[in-house]
């Protein structure tokens, strides 16, 4: 905890104060030919790279033919293999009476040959044991129910750490409660498993309800831009990440690097940088979908994106020399990705702290430069809009006049709500004692 505060200070406000010192005290003739304020030119670096990688990642994926949705033409030619090995999946519940029901009947349906599903109820109060019992009654040669009640380590990640020394095969598939998929799901995902060093395979992840309100449709714009994100960052081998539904991975690389963390807020997202820093691939499987539930209402939506954020940005802080550093098993690829991703927190940060600063300028009556953090942030909104543009023409199948205009409501809701969590993030980190909490998104019966 100590370490996550002092390495985030020193890296976002240490060099902005750095970078202020420098400005006061070089003299006039040093700074002839980089005019004040120096901070700005550190954020239009990242902006910079925040282009070229939206650039680098439209040219890569027009070139594989994404831009003509290629994967949704192809679903009928799925790879032939020389086998397909069993599968465990594991799904980690928690009071999910009102889902659990569907996710398993949905799949019992899966057309594989050699499957088995294993499910750990972590402390529900629910009716959530029973449904499960009943199931495994049912059908015993297929589900196996476990019930952890009475457990120090709880959550999700000592629920799957749990299931997966109960079953035995190499590919481990990972739902959450509320998953919908096709019942050629595992057919699609295996393939991409096949090179010895590829450790995970992520699929497609959609919402399933986004009609239930603005925010939910807001929501599915946000997925499409990330599935978009991922399909371009395994085009060009950069970092794709597991988003913790709808993924396979390889039990023996995984005991290899240690298994979940039960203490990150975000073990898919930890696992993820530790799976990559250790020199294997994660693949993007964007043939096969997971629907899962978004939240319904604005509260639950900031309690789930901030806590992907804290945990984001702690996974980052722990790894960094890892990534960056002499003995890293990154490549440049995966590094250009990891600073962009980075750029994401910093800016928000570096802009507030900048305006706080020209505030105090412009009260004891000195000349600002509001106008060129304007500009800057009118430029991360266009880049934003430029690849929510072409994650929802891809992935929503709509007309370029369609995409535009979802792409524009979506980015301000985005760039309403990103910064604000950045920064509330940014202060638990620096000043709290205590990691976030995990807060359960609502579920409810969609057929209800």
């Amino acid at each position: 905890m100590f370490y996550d505060r002092a390495f985030l200070a020193g890296l976002i406000i240490g060099t902005w104060a750095l970078i202020k010192l420098l400005e006061e005290f070089l003299p006039d003739k040093a700074l002839y030919y980089l005019p004040k304020p120096l901070v700005l030119y550190a954020v239009i670096v990242f902006i910079l790279a925040m282009l070229v990688h939206t650039i680098w990642l439209a040219i890569a994926q027009r070139r594989k033919g994404f831009f003509k949705t290629k994967f949704e033409t192809s679903s009928d030619q799925i790879p032939v293999i020389s086998q397909y090995p069993s599968i465990d999946i594991l799904v980690a519940v928690h009071n999910e009476e009102k889902v659990i029901s569907s996710t398993i009947e949905n799949l019992l349906e899966l057309n594989y040959p050699d499957f088995h599903i294993y499910i750990v109820n972590d402390r529900s109060t629910d009716s959530t044991k029973e449904i499960l019992d009943k199931y495994a009654s049912l059908y015993p040669k297929k589900i196996k129910a476990f019930h952890r009640m009475n457990n120090n380590s709880t959550g999700k990640a000592a629920a799957l750490n749990f299931a997966i020394n109960q079953s035995n095969s190499n590919l481990i598939a990972i739902f959450d409660a509320d998953a919908k998929i096709e019942k050629d799901f595992l057919l699609k995902m295996v393939p991409y498993l096949e090179d010895p060093m590829t450790c995970a395979v992520q699929s497609q992840k959609r919402v399933s309800n986004p009609n239930v309100n603005y925010l939910t449709k807001l929501q599915e714009n946000e997925y499409c831009l990330d599935n978009y994100l991922q399909c371009g960052k395994d085009v060009i081998e950069g970092n794709v990440e597991l988003r913790g539904n709808g993924q396979i991975l390889k039990r023996d690389i995984l005991k290899r690097v240690g298994m979940w963390d039960e203490e990150a807020l975000t073990e898919d997202l930890e696992l993820s940088t530790r799976l990559i820093v250790s020199g294997y691939k994660i693949r993007f499987c964007p043939e096969a979908i997971t629907l899962e539930q978004a939240p319904v209402n604005f509260r639950s939506l900031v309690l789930q994106r901030r806590r992907w954020a804290e945990g984001s940005l702690r996974r980052y802080l722990v790894n960094l020399p890892k990534i960056f550093g002499v003995a890293k098993e990154t490549s440049l690829s995966q590094q250009f990705d990891s600073f962009v991703f980075l750029s994401q927190f910093a800016v928000p940060i570096w802009i507030f702290l900048d305006i706080v600063s020209e505030i105090v300028r412009y009260l004891k009556d000195q000349q600002t430069h509001l106008t060129s953090l304007m500009l800057i942030s009118f430029s991360i909104w266009i880049i934003t809009w430029v690849n929510l543009i072409f994650g929802i023409r891809i992935y929503r199948k709509f007309s370029w006049r369609t995409s535009i205009k979802r792409a524009l409501e979506t980015n301000l809701y985005l760039l309403s709500v990103w910064p604000l969590i950045v920064l509330v993030t940014a202060r638990k980190v620096l000043f709290s004692r205590t990691k976030g909490k995990w807060h359960k998104t609502e579920r409810y019966n969609e057929t209800s």
